[in-house]
């Protein structure tokens, strides 16, 4: 099985400084201005080595990491993104040395087609992933980092606050979306911010404020500059827009603003609103585990000879998109089938999120043998990249029989929270819900045999 980072060995480095610089801009360099056709070959191999080391820190550990604490801490992530806080950063400056206006958000525009322009983005990523095979390139991999930077900065520069983040980035909508399923969140109390709160300070920013009840925190009624999203928190319905950080609880005089534990999933639970935007990314993401095995399924069909790859665009992208669309298609008919049988049934749009565990399981356990069995190695092989043996360096690792187990109990658990989901959402029966907890088995079963 080809999985992400799967050979430790150091491929062949870049024949150009072209490359090379491509590389050095994703691992936080600065770009070279000139192109330089060969560069000395010992030097080459010993910078290529080295971004290999990142390409397996975004690969191996950043990106299975990164899944795994969406039921944690939700889009805390976005909260330290280095791409918005380098575009932050740059808006300081900028507005320093050219003072100026921002333009604000177009708000109407931006809900109505924000979540489709984060699906077509995420959708692009994903064939560039498949079709150029990203995890074994640096240089690309680089590149793609370089494109979610640029957007963020470019956005920092020309609009308020954190636009990018809300309505663009495909990475941030993803993770808007599985932040539905975090057992935290950050919630204010309605009536409280009503009654007492006069300057609404945690949505367009206050000085800070003297706070009047007994025993105040020495976080609490600092200066801030608003929710960088442009949220309330009484009035979020979910998780999706909230990225965890903490600006309204430190800016509130009222102590309304609270971080609760909670049941995990509980947005999806009660009276949860969805669009048709995040559906579609959210089958999306399904549908990436069938694109990631394209080989074996065209295999399994007899067609093993044709090739998924940039060589063969013509027929690739085609293949790619028909497996990105199974999901979609089943989950459709499954709902079709499910209606026929009980017209009570929830429409298409409400029951489609009871997926999401599953989703985020089966993206989770695809990455999962090379976090497990090569994320730990890192040390040993930055020292041979360096020219050193890399002999007694630790190291961290499981078999892949373990990784396998892992993969199963993660699977299996994505089913059973999906159905316990679709149950509760639904609101009927274990047999009016057939259709879907069939489907929801075929996927698991199917994704054993894709896997393990």
């Amino acid at each position: 099985m080809d999985y992400p980072c799967q050979s430790l060995a150091i491929p062949q480095p870049p024949h150009s400084l072209v490359e090379l610089q491509s590389t050095m801009v994703g691992g936080g360099f600065v770009i070279a201005p000139k192109f330089i056709p060969q560069v000395n070959p010992e030097y080459r191999i010993q910078m290529w080595g080295f971004f290999w080391i990142k390409l397996n820190l975004f690969w191996a550990w950043w990106w299975p990491g990164f899944l795994f604490l969406f039921g944690f801490v939700g889009r805390l992530w976005c909260a330290v993104c280095p791409f918005m806080i380098t575009g932050e950063w740059i808006r300081r400056i900028s507005l320093w040395l050219f003072p100026r206006k921002q333009l604000s958000w177009n708000t109407q525009w931006l809900n109505r087609w924000g979540g489709w322009i984060v699906f077509a983005g995420f959708l692009a990523i994903y064939l560039w992933e498949k079709l150029w095979n990203l995890p074994h390139h640096a240089y690309l991999s680089a590149w793609l980092l370089l494109t979610i930077a640029s957007g963020a900065i470019v956005s920092s520069l020309i609009y308020e606050r954190r636009l990018w983040c809300r309505y663009l980035c495909p990475i941030g909508g993803m993770n808007g979306m599985f932040a539905k399923l975090s057992i935290i969140e950050l919630r204010s109390t309605q009536q409280l911010c009503g009654s007492q709160c006069t300057t609404f300070g945690c949505y367009k920013g206050s000085a800070a404020t003297t706070i009047t009840f007994a025993d105040p925190l020495p976080n609490e009624g600092q200066a801030i500059g608003g929710c960088p999203l442009y949220l309330h928190p009484a009035q979020l319905q979910d998780n999706h827009d909230c990225m965890l950080c903490m600006t309204c609880l430190k800016g509130c005089p009222n102590r309304s603003a609270q971080l609760n534990l909670r049941f995990p999933a509980l947005d999806l639970l009660d009276n949860h609103k969805g669009f048709w935007a995040e559906v579609a990314l959210l089958l999306l993401l399904l549908g990436g585990v069938f694109m990631h095995h394209a080989e074996k399924i065209l295999g399994w069909l007899g067609f093993g000879f044709v090739p998924v790859d940039a060589d063969d665009l013509l027929l690739s992208v085609p293949i790619a998109l028909a497996l990105l669309c199974i999901p979609g298609v089943l989950t459709y008919l499954a709902h079709t089938l499910a209606r026929l049988f009980d017209s009570q049934q929830p429409n298409y749009l409400t029951v489609i999120y009871a997926y999401l565990p599953l989703t985020l399981a089966a993206n989770l356990s695809y990455y999962i043998p090379a976090a497990m069995t090569q994320a730990g190695q890192i040390l040993p092989v930055l020292a041979r990249t360096l020219g050193y043996s890399g002999a007694g360096l630790p190291t961290l690792t499981w078999s892949l029989d373990v990784a396998q187990f892992l993969q199963g109990v993660i699977l299996l658990s994505g089913m059973a929270f999906s159905s316990y989901i679709l149950l509760r959402i639904t609101r009927r029966s274990l047999f009016n819900n057939i259709p879907h907890l069939l489907l929801m088995l075929g996927f698991t079963a199917l994704f054993f045999n894709l896997m393990i």
